[in-house]
Parts: C-alpha cells; sequence; structure tokens
C-alpha cells in the first residue's frame, strides 16, 4: 500500500510548472552572451614532433564559431616558431567556450595535422589586455 501512495504522490505531488520570465525564454540555450566586440591578437606558437621543433608548418587561428573564418596565418621557422596577427578575434562576454570557438591548427606539408582549442588564452589576451596569445610553452605536436 505505501508504494501506491509514493507512486501517487510522486505523480500527484510534484510542485506546479514555474513560469519562465522573459529572459530566459529569448535565451533558449541558457546563455547570456555580451555584445560582440572584435580585437587584433598576437598568437605565437611552437610546433613539434617527436624528434623536435618543426619548420614549414602552416599554423592558422579557425574560428569554427562565430564567423567560421581564418583570422590568421603564420608559417613556423627553423625553431618551430611562429607569431602572427590573427585579426578580428570577437570576444562576447559571458560565452566564450559556449558560442566562441578558436582553434590553432598546425598543418604540415606531409599531411600531418594537429589542433588545439584557444579560447583560454584568447580570453586571457584580451582580459589582461595584452593582445597577445603566446601558447609556445605549450607546443602543438604533430603525430
Amino acid at each position: 500500500m505505501s508504494r501506491v501512495f509514493l507512486v501517487l504522490c510522486l505523480a500527484g505531488c510534484a510542485p506546479a510548472d514555474e513560469t519562465v520570465d522573459e529572459a530566459e525564454d529569448s535565451d533558449p540555450a541558457g546563455v547570456q552572451c555580451g555584445e560582440p566586440v572584435t580585437y587584433d591578437i598576437e598568437i605565437r606558437a611552437r610546433v613539434e614532433d617527436a624528434a623536435g621543433a618543426v619548420a614549414d608548418v602552416e599554423v592558422a587561428l579557425d574560428d569554427r564559431g562565430w564567423t567560421n573564418a581564418i583570422l590568421g596565418v603564420g608559417t613556423t621557422g627553423a625553431n618551430g616558431e611562429v607569431t602572427f596577427a590573427a585579426l578580428g578575434v570577437t570576444a562576447l562576454d559571458g560565452c566564450w567556450g559556449t558560442v566562441l570557438n578558436y582553434q590553432l591548427v598546425a598543418q604540415h606539408s606531409d599531411g600531418r595535422e594537429v589542433e588545439d582549442d584557444m579560447n583560454t588564452e584568447l580570453h586571457a589576451a584580451i582580459d589582461d589586455g595584452s593582445l597577445v596569445a603566446d601558447v609556445r610553452d605549450f607546443p602543438l605536436t604533430l603525430p
């Protein structure tokens, strides 16, 4: 008998549906983004493989969330390092990692490729005012 009461209570004792306020209703994903602001950010990166630094690798910042465009490209030197400008990096306050998706992509002419998420580094470069995202201490490692 207590099991029947429990089932009836679960079905009939649940609270009434809560009303959805207008802010939630206008944002079905549950994310409130700030206004878009663009920045030009200097990217500093390093590419290596099992043998060490790799030269002549194309490295690009790919915006896969907002513009779906390549925002900047550079080629590694003999030391495996590259510096290039990423033009028009969009910042949406409150939406890093949800609406925005920036990937640093390294492609070698032999077909090897590696990529890494850049949201945190770009956000930090904007937040600290330096407008430099230096990820050389965390190299992209080609397979």
